[in-house]
């Protein structure tokens, strides 16, 4: 028997890897909503507290998975990673989410008490925060990892790690184009 529509792994690694990049992007999209009941701009949110959170954790000490957790329920590690503090401006500004959306998402997440909004120390995690994300995260930290299997499988990890601007030039100068038009944008208001 043979097999005419076998292609080489390494001739196909780009396509699969998109196919398995956006069935993933999909699946967590759906997830979110299932799994948090919020829509996804309350979650975009949440993650800009949350990676304001591991930045300022980052810098003080290491932490693995039991030991983040622990830092999220910690009021100690809250006032000594709140500085310097996080406001409704700031996630506008990163998000690209008018702020009086930011703001009234905000609130909600504060009533579930999923975020801390405070004068003092700007946005925190809540206490609730905790009970709320953490089988999330571990549920995308499983599907992120049987997609880089997938994609190691079939060569698409190598090439994403070695990947040349040659080999992707369009997408490069889009995203280059994109990237000094926000550092401009970044800049003009904060002068």
């Amino acid at each position: 028997m043979v097999l005419k529509n076998i292609v080489p792994a390494n001739e196909t690694a780009f396509t699969r890897a998109s196919y398995y990049w956006i069935m993933m992007t999909i699946d967590h999209f759906q997830k979110t909503k299932e799994m948090l009941n919020i829509d996804y701009k309350s979650y975009i949110i949440i993650q800009a507290v949350v990676s304001h959170f591991l930045n300022n954790v980052n810098k003080e000490e290491e932490a693995d998975w039991r030991k983040i957790w622990e830092l999220t329920n910690s009021k100690k590690a809250k006032d000594n990673f709140s500085k310097p503090k996080l406001i409704i401006s700031s996630i506008s500004l990163i998000t690209g989410l008018p702020k009086e959306t930011v703001r009234r998402k905000i609130l909600k997440l504060y009533k579930k008490k999923i975020i801390v909004l405070s004068r003092k120390k700007g946005l925190q995690l809540g206490e609730k925060f905790e009970g709320f994300h953490k089988k999330f995260s571990q549920y995308n930290t499983i599907k992120i990892s049987e997609m880089l299997n997938k994609w190691e499988k079939i060569g698409a990890l190598e090439f994403v790690l070695n990947v040349d601007r040659q080999q992707i030039p369009s997408v490069v100068k889009s995203v280059d184009k994109t990237l000094k038009s926000t550092m401009k944008n970044l800049t003009e208001k904060t002068i």
